[in-house]
């Protein structure tokens, strides 16, 4: 009768006191996208891919480089910073090119330096891009950015391989298109011992009718970063800086987006700029981008480039 007592009067507080409440549920893990996470990123044929494809009402942000770039030589055996994606080298195979050419390594020649970065060198688009191509001059000559890309590059490589400087032919083949997550993918599954750098190499164009000259007063070299990357920026200005003072053109600094950046910029899981070495549409410009003594000039500014990040480091 006690027991019956006892258990009526706990009915009516609640229960017994060692009753646990329910544990609430775990709210599910957050998918919203991050620029830290390894997820693909779709292609969206209406975003820009280089310079050339920035609308006139888009909005661009133009920065100043910066007077003293913070890049101390201390910093030699350091990793790395970037805000892009961990460089996390993968064992997965190398996508089968299409034009029948393979992605290289260079094996340096120059014993004295010590390499310190492996350079992904991409030469954007191939003779399959549609356009990317200037009006013809009276002549009859017309300059075709996949051509101009691939020199330039041929040209960079040749001097890293008489420096010693380790590279990464992105896509050494000509008859392709864009192949925009081919490129990704070779550069992020490269293999290196060294921290990954990404540069792809670009003429621009400026808004014009179909087989028109732009405007003449649309000229000059731009270089492209992702948008709020510490170390992209650095890199890009570095770059810029050299290629202004090797052509002497019209400087149309260092740039990036908040929104809708480039493909090759927001899926390198390294630092990854863009430069944009005059405008092929400007009919003054494009004969100049067509001389043999200019593109070497091109390429001169990048090695240049390449070869102070490597005595100094970025950070």
């Amino acid at each position: 009768m006690l027991q019956k007592i006892i258990e009526f009067f706990r009915s009516l507080f609640g229960g017994s006191r060692s009753q646990t409440r329910p544990t609430p549920p775990t709210p599910p893990p957050s998918t919203s996208p991050s620029r830290t996470s390894a997820q693909a990123v779709e292609i969206d044929p209406e975003e820009p891919q280089d310079g050339s494809e920035i609308q006139p009402d888009t909005v661009v942000v133009i920065h100043d480089e910066p007077a003293v770039l913070d890049l101390p030589a201390s910093s030699s055996s350091a990793p790395l910073p970037s805000e892009s994606l961990p460089d996390t080298p993968t064992t997965e195979t190398e996508p089968t090119p299409e034009g029948g050419n393979t992605p290289t390594e260079n094996e340096p020649v120059a014993a004295s330096h010590q390499a310190r970065f492996m350079w992904c060198l991409d030469n954007g688009h191939g003779s399959q891009t549609a356009g990317k191509r200037s009006p013809k001059m009276a002549d009859g000559s017309q300059f075709f950015e996949y051509e101009f890309n691939r020199d330039i590059v041929k040209r960079i490589m040749a001097a890293l391989d008489e420096r010693g400087v380790r590279y990464f032919n992105v896509v050494p083949e000509v008859d392709t298109d864009n192949f925009l997550e081919g490129r990704v993918k070779r550069a992020n599954d490269k293999s290196s011992d060294l921290p990954k750098l990404f540069v792809s190499i670009h003429a621009n164009a400026a808004p014009a009718r179909s087989g028109k000259w732009a405007s003449a007063n649309i000229k000059g070299i731009e270089t492209w970063f992702f948008h709020n990357s510490r170390s992209g920026r650095k890199l890009a200005a570095v770059f810029q800086k050299h290629l202004i003072a090797e052509t002497g053109w019209n400087n149309r600094k260092i740039k990036s987006q908040a929104t809708r950046q480039f493909y090759v910029l927001r899926n390198t899981k390294m630092t990854a700029i863009l430069t944009e070495n005059g405008f092929y549409n400007n009919k003054a410009e494009c004969a100049e981008l067509m001389k043999d003594a200019v593109r070497q000039k091109i390429a001169d500014a990048h090695v240049a480039a390449i070869m102070e990040v490597e005595e100094k480091g970025i950070v």
